[in-house]
């Protein structure tokens, strides 16, 4: 499909492969101020799993300039427009990786929708509804458009493996952003209690499918969280998908 130069508002580009997608994370991101966290120190260490097309990353540079951010994405092309948007909007102090975020080290086989791929997924089992709603709302040739596939192969490996071996010198962890598309629960067990103790603040979005929601709390509160979710706003009820933040 390939990556084009968008508009998303007076001043504001970024490169995308899907338009219809990139408007709508901006919209969510910069104009409803959904992902918005108070509390955090003005130089935030922030880590950024599901980085996607790097719109948080640039809104955590904007509300944040002296923000430290480390992003994991592992779709070459949106690893790619990652990288030119940082580049773009001159964000420094963005450390990126092509990988996934998961309970172990392997290889996976992953779920890539160039129309909207935001939507990628390890776990593309979950799209099924989020299809066929779409396709009830804008008609099926539409939605088969928009979840047209490909499938790679990505490295996934566990965030604490990342920490010892590229940031050492970390030693708090002011706000851990996770945004993978079902992966959510692989994400968070695969962060050692050790580096637990250093985050203070996580953003989640979580599909409620088979009580995923209720294991995320769990496993938040157990780690000493208090844990709040509230249902993502603009998304069809019958999806099920939160917002889930959680504070020390």
């Amino acid at each position: 499909m390939g990556l084009n130069l968008i508009e998303l508002d007076e001043g504001f580009s970024c490169y995308a492969s899907g338009e219809f997608e990139a408007r709508f994370i901006y919209q969510e991101i910069f104009k409803d101020n959904n992902y918005e966290q108070p509390g955090l120190p003005d130089a935030p260490f922030t880590i950024d799993v599901g980085a996607n097309i790097g719109l948080f990353s640039l809104y955590m540079k904007q509300k944040y300039p002296a923000a430290r951010i480390i992003a994991f994405e592992p779709a070459p092309e949106n690893y790619q427009a990652l990288r030119q948007n940082l580049e773009l909007h001159q964000a420094g102090d963005v450390t990126v990786y092509p990988y996934a975020v998961g309970s172990e080290a392997r290889e996976a086989t992953f779920t890539y929708y160039p129309a909207m791929p935001g939507n990628s997924t390890l776990h593309p089992e979950e799209k099924v509804l989020q299809k066929r709603l779409m396709g009830e709302r804008l008609g099926e040739q539409a939605a088969t458009d928009l979840f047209q596939a490909s499938t790679i192969t990505v490295t996934v490996d566990r965030l604490s493996r990342f920490l010892a071996e590229h940031h050492p010198d970390v030693t708090t962890i002011d706000l851990l952003k996770v945004d993978v598309e079902g992966a959510e629960l692989e994400v968070l067990r695969g962060i050692d209690d050790a580096d637990w103790a250093k985050v203070q603040n996580v953003l989640l979005e979580v599909n409620n499918t088979d009580g995923a929601l209720d294991r995320v709390e769990t496993l938040l509160r157990e780690k000493g969280f208090t844990v709040t979710s509230e249902p993502v706003p603009l998304m069809w009820e019958e999806m099920a998908l939160y917002y889930v933040t959680a504070h020390r």
